[in-house]
This record gives C-alpha cells, sequence and structure tokens, in this order.
C-alpha cells in the first residue's frame, strides 16, 4: 500500500506554537478594548491580584503594544523550532550543507534564514522578504544584532510589489510597513497578523519542499530507529527497548504483521489517503511491503544508523 505524508512533525510543533494566532490576538485586544472604554474596571476576584493603575486607558495601550511585540516574538520563535525540529531524527533536513550551515548560524533566527535563502532560493519572495523584515523589526525593537538589518533587495521586493502585498495580506500598505519598520515604531495588528500569515506561508512551502525532496527510504530508517529508541522504560537499557518495541509490531505472525506496520506507520504521521492536490512524501507499495516482511532482528540491522 502506497503512504503519504503531507505534514511533517517539524511544521504540526509550528502549527502547536502559532496555530490560532491571530484569534487569539484579537482576545487580548478586545479585553483591552472593553478597559479603554470603561467597560472593565475591575480585576477578577479569581486572579486574587491587585490591579490599580493610575491611567487605565493608558496603561491598555501599553499593553496593547506588549502583546503585539510578544506575537512578533513568537512568530518568530515558531519558525527557529520549526528548523530545529528539522534536523533532529527523523531528520527532515538531510542536506549535509544545510544542516552545516544551520549549525554555524547557532542562535541566531536571521543567520538560519540566510541559510534556508541560499539552499532553497526559489521560495516565494514576499514570504521570505517579510519574515526578514519580521525578524530585523524585533532585532531593533530589542536591540539585539542590530548591525543585521533585513537584506535591501528584500525591502525592495516589498517596495515593488505593493499591489500583490496588499492583495496576498488583508490591504497590507508596503510604504506605511516600511517606514514603520525605518521608523523603528511599535508594529500595529494588521502588521502582525500579516507576519504571521507570512511565517505559515514560508514554513508552509519550504515544509513541502523538504518532503517532496527526502531520501524516503533513509527518512524511514529515521523514522523506525527513533520510534524505537523512544520506547525505554524505567530501568531498562536502550538496546532493550529498541528489542521489546520491535517484537510488538515485527514479531507479530506474517498474517497480522502487514496491519501492524501500517498501524505504527500512521502513528508517525503517514496515511493511506492523500488529501487533495498538496504533494508531499510518498512510501511506496514496494517499501512498506519490504518493511512490513521484516522481523524484529531484522528491522533493527535495516534501521541502524551506520556509527
Amino acid at each position: 500500500m502506497t503512504l503519504y505524508l503531507e505534514r511533517s512533525k517539524p511544521r504540526k510543533e509550528f502549527k502547536n506554537l502559532l496555530g490560532h494566532a491571530n484569534h487569539l490576538i484579537i482576545t487580548a485586544l478586545v479585553g483591552l478594548d472593553g478597559i479603554e472604554r470603561g467597560v472593565i474596571n475591575d480585576v477578577p476576584k479569581d486572579l486574587r491580584t491587585v490591579w490599580s493603575p493610575k491611567d487605565a486607558v493608558i496603561s491598555a495601550k501599553r499593553s496593547r503594544r506588549l502583546i503585539l511585540d510578544m506575537a512578533l516574538i513568537r512568530a518568530i520563535d515558531a519558525i527557529d523550532v520549526y528548523l530545529r525540529e528539522a534536523v533532529r531524527k527523523p531528520a527532515l533536513i538531510q542536506l549535509t550543507s544545510f544542516r552545516r550551515d544551520l549549525d554555524s548560524a547557532g542562535l541566531s533566527i536571521f543567520k538560519k534564514m540566510l541559510a534556508v535563502e541560499k539552499h532553497y532560493p526559489n521560495l516565494g519572495r514576499i514570504p521570505v522578504a517579510i519574515v526578514f523584515l519580521m525578524i530585523a523589526w524585533r532585532n531593533r525593537g530589542a536591540h539585539t544584532e542590530a548591525d543585521l538589518d533585513a537584506p535591501q533587495i528584500y525591502l525592495d521586493i516589498l517596495k515593488d510589489n505593493a499591489r500583490e502585498l496588499a492583495e496576498r495580506f488583508s490591504g497590507l500598505d508596503a510604504e506605511m510597513l516600511l517606514g514603520g519598520y525605518d521608523a523603528v515604531r511599535p508594529v500595529t495588528f494588521k502588521e502582525v497578523a500579516s507576519l504571521i500569515n507570512a511565517a505559515h506561508q514560508l514554513v508552509a512551502e519550504l515544509d513541502t519542499r523538504l518532503l517532496t525532496s527526502l531520501d524516503i527510504e533513509l527518512f524511514l530508517k529515521d523514522v523506525v530507529w527513533t520510534s524505537l529508541s523512544d520506547s525505554q522504560k524505567l530501568n531498562e537499557r536502550i538496546d532493550q527497548a529498541r528489542k521489546r518495541r520491535a517484537v510488538s509490531i515485527w514479531g507479530k505472525d506474517p498474517s497480522d504483521r502487514g496491519d501492524a506496520v501500517l498501524r505504527f506507520l500512521g502513528q508517525q504521521g503517514f496515511s493511506k489517503i492523500r488529501t487533495g492536490q498538496q504533494s508531499g512524501a510518498v512510501i511506496s507499495e514496494d517499501l512498506t511491503t519490504t518493511l512490513s516482511q521484516l522481523t524484529p532482528k531484522s528491522v533493527l540491522r535495516w534501521a541502524n544508523p551506520p556509527s
């Protein structure tokens, strides 16, 4: 049976961090609006704290800025998490030079994005440009990595594609966006929402590119070995854990082993159904058949990474 993987585990981690972000930001802003209009003037008793601002309206405005700034940081962190998870086993990023460049970037998400741009230069220009702007804006506001401004080529992309930018990002105004970046003013809600949208678009496209370029057998070996290794119990050696887990799947009667392997792969995110036209990684029927015919000993030999 042919199996499909259309969304990687790193992308799911990204969505866990940034999913429904706009809705949650709006929820917080609605609450702050209630404070500004005097609808809310006391702290709920279950918070068990004191809230007595000298000027509630000013406090609400400052809180709005804090929320938007934190949302900007969260979006950048989510991209960083995606890239960090993509190099961990089972490795979504298999290209040695790409992995090396990401490692050389250290903690700098700016340099990590330069590595992404280097190895995938044909990613959507506008989302990439917005993400670079987002990172640089955050760095300027926080006075970190201040020498790393958004590359001029991406500022020009946003300026030269103002109409497309507005169409794709809910009327986002390129001139106001770039002007705000130059002035290092606080980001607006529309800008934050657009930046988050761009982060989603960038990760979605990069994820598809990485999935479709996988050496699928190597990736599947990583998947199997990582899963077997993650099952270790207290006071159990790692080799014992792998053997026990392998026996629980590949030790079944040959008539049941195929279904057990398919269930195992389903737990790892592989599906029998391809949804829509979305592309991704494909495990051929021949490969799933081969995997289903392995025994506990042979699957451990097959999946064991080179020393």
